[in-house]
């Protein structure tokens, strides 16, 4: 809670200002903001709570599997909000206030802002779980790197369909910004199914 000032002014960079329209609204937000940090930052002990709980129940084969899980899955939840935030939204907001002109001045929102911000880091948060969403699927032979292969063209019109619908805005430079990463990641899900084969 102490902090949540300081986390509201760098998430606020790309836009400058916010303004708040309902009384409750600045309260609310730092509410938001402080639990979701505790959330994030929490996460690894929760983890490792979750880990110690089960493993009494794990062959020496799948604590070898699942050992690692918590570790990357977090890792790469974190790359994920971290490139919306460092990325995507900046060049999302950019565009999108672009828009305005001398008679439409821009007046954000912090309530409205910052949705528009979590949706875009959870969203890429949820989409860098993908290799290792991959690297399962194939261990326990439901997916297969040759499938991916052949569906290329196929996920491309699918991510970028799916990023047009996940991003809040109406812009395409959102979505292409939400689409380049997603494929990648698309990319590297193929390699982390050829060594979930081996």
């Amino acid at each position: 809670w102490f902090y949540a000032d300081r986390v509201l002014k760098v998430m606020a960079l790309p836009v400058g200002r916010l303004v708040f329209l309902h009384p409750t609204e600045a309260f609310f937000v730092r509410l938001k903001v402080a639990l979701g940090m505790g959330v994030l930052v929490s996460a690894p002990v929760v983890a490792y709570q979750i880990w110690k709980f089960i493993v009494v129940a794990l062959s020496p084969d799948e604590k070898g599997a699942f050992f690692w899980i918590f570790p990357a899955s977090y890792v790469l939840f974190v790359a994920g909000f971290f490139f919306g935030f460092i990325v995507v939204v900046p060049a999302g907001t950019k565009f999108l206030l672009s828009y305005g002109t001398e008679y439409l001045a821009p007046m954000i929102s912090v309530g409205e802002y910052m949705s528009f911000v979590g949706s875009i880091c959870l969203v890429l948060g949820c989409v860098f779980q993908m290799p290792l969403a991959s690297y399962f699927a194939a261990r326990v032979g439901v997916l297969q790197a040759d499938w991916l292969s052949e569906k290329r063209r196929m996920a491309v019109l699918v991510i970028y369909a799916a990023s047009a619908i996940l991003t809040p805005g109406p812009d395409p430079v959102t979505a292409i910004l939400l689409a380049l990463p997603t494929y990648v990641l698309y990319e590297c899900s193929i390699i982390t199914a050829r060594i979930a084969a081996r």
